[in-house]
């Protein structure tokens, strides 16, 4: 496949990842990505960090000092964590909280304000739920 990138989503990918799969898809040519929440410490064999944190936003740095995107997601009246208290990142992203698969407009309104407010961060879509793409 021609693909020469591989994204570990889903749950929390580092409970299943090992240094062993992941130098497999390495030695083949593959760079890889994950999207974590931020609880467990990341394979230094992973090529691209995102981090999407739950909760204790501050505890993450203890485990990824670096990443590429962090990833919040808001919803109308949650406060935008200081930017200070995550690891280094070359991006950051509010991204608005959906009703399941519904667009919730208010959360939209409220991130699109959130990045006037604090130009330091970006707007995150959910791109397939927009185009309800499953």
């Amino acid at each position: 496949f021609p693909c020469k990138w591989i994204i570990w989503t889903g749950g929390e990918p580092t409970i299943q990842l090992t240094d062993d799969i992941l130098r497999q898809f390495r030695d083949k040519g593959y760079k890889q990505a994950i999207e974590t929440n931020g609880t467990r410490r990341v394979p230094d064999l992973i090529d691209y960090i995102t981090c999407s944190p739950k909760l204790n936003y501050a505890s993450v740095k203890t485990r990824i000092p670096k990443l590429d995107e962090i990833r919040i997601p808001i919803k109308k009246g949650d406060v935008l964590p200081d930017i200070s208290i995550f690891p280094e990142a070359d991006n950051f992203f509010v991204s608005p909280i959906f009703d399941n698969d519904q667009i919730n407009w208010e959360n939209v309104a409220y991130c699109v304000d959130l990045v006037k407010q604090h130009p330091e961060w970006s707007l995150s879509l959910q791109i397939h739920k927009l185009i309800h793409i499953e």
